[in-house]
């Protein structure tokens, strides 16, 4: 397949789970969530540029708290490259105010660093929802978010939260330090019975965690989290670190992120997409452009006519380093009795840090 759609992560959850989890997701909405599934799938097959991207990633905080082995972040390049920083509160009302002037479906308070490290998170939130975005998400490592803090995000009805959780126990505290295990869990089943109190289906919860992780007991792992979230995801390790030397690549092939979505970073770099975290290609800066302006704008039209003309690992940095144009071989593995196909890539060591 010349241009894989969602590519690279794979659910745990069952069938039935999953379709329950959208229902959830697209709650209040159904068939504008509908419409904007549809455009992902289908606009990049088309080769079509829309007026105004669907969903706009918005990086509220590039700094982390956390230094996990297999991410980027922990890279001298990163540090040397990005910024670390989080996003004025003004500053991101200009970009969710042309969001929703825009008819923007969706934006995401997160890309790179952890977002509870930006004291205006809530307050975001809360204007995006005011301003009639219709799904506001955010992706966690889950350390500062308290349940007094996710009592705030039903008040605000965050539609989708993710939480990274990676591993079982030791596993879990060796990778995510200084994280305590136990408590991370007791703060989610508390999230799960706020939930119930409050009889509010939002924020949907997701929980996903790199598969090296995951596979030590893969049943396990969907056993616990599955009665006390909506979904339980995983994914193959990719090589954020930039260690691989050889890679294969699909032929012939055509990104679909760049007619999806685009990608703002804390300080208004604009980057070409979701997986250029080094900032390697930039397409403009929202600080002196709309976006709008970006979107349309003389880079991203000519990273858009470099894939259309299938050369983007040839032409692009980001792309060479990129999960999407990578070959995968399909493994299966058993999850008790259920059988997982796992998307893994060819040449890529599958353990944490490598």
């Amino acid at each position: 397949m010349a241009m894989p759609i969602n590519k690279g992560q794979f659910r745990l959850s069952k069938k039935w789970q999953n379709l329950q989890f959208d229902l959830k997701r697209g709650k209040g909405h159904l068939l504008r969530y509908a419409i904007n599934r549809f455009k992902w799938h289908y606009y990049p097959k088309l080769r079509h540029v829309s007026d105004f991207p669907d969903h706009v990633d918005i990086e509220i905080a590039s700094a982390c708290n956390l230094k996990c082995p297999m991410c980027y972040t922990i890279t001298d390049e990163f540090k040397q490259k990005v910024q670390r920083t989080v996003m004025d509160f003004d500053f991101f009302k200009k970009l969710a105010d042309e969001c929703a002037d825009n008819g923007c479906f969706s934006i995401r308070l997160s890309l790179r660093g952890e977002p509870w490290l930006n004291p205006h998170i809530y307050d975001m939130i809360e204007y995006a929802k005011k301003r009639g975005i219709k799904e506001v998400s955010v992706m966690t490592n889950g350390l500062a978010l308290t349940p007094a803090g996710f009592e705030k995000l039903v008040d605000l009805q965050l539609d989708w939260l993710i939480i990274s959780f990676d591993g079982l126990g030791e596993t879990y505290e060796k990778i995510r330090y200084p994280a305590k295990f136990e408590e991370a869990i007791e703060k989610i089943k508390v999230y799960k019975e706020i939930k119930q109190k409050r009889k509010s289906v939002k924020p949907v919860v997701k929980i996903q965690g790199i598969w090296p992780a995951v596979k030590e007991d893969a049943k396990a792992f969907y056993d616990l989290f599955q009665p006390i979230v909506d979904q339980v995801a995983s994914n193959p390790l990719i090589d954020y670190l930039h260690n691989d030397k050889e890679v294969d690549y699909i032929e012939n092939f055509t990104c679909p992120v760049i007619f999806q979505r685009i990608v703002i970073g804390s300080n208004g770099n604009v980057m070409l997409c979701s997986n250029d975290e080094m900032e390697n290609y930039l397409i403009g800066d929202v600080t002196k452009q709309t976006i709008k302006e970006v979107w349309h704008g003389e880079r991203m039209t000519e990273a858009r006519k470099i894939h259309i003309e299938k050369m983007g690992v040839q032409k692009l940095e980001p792309c060479k380093h990129c999960y999407y144009p990578r070959k995968t071989l399909p493994q299966t593995e058993l999850v008790g009795e259920r059988v997982i196909t796992i998307p893994n890539y060819t040449k890529r060591v599958q353990e944490v840090g490598k």
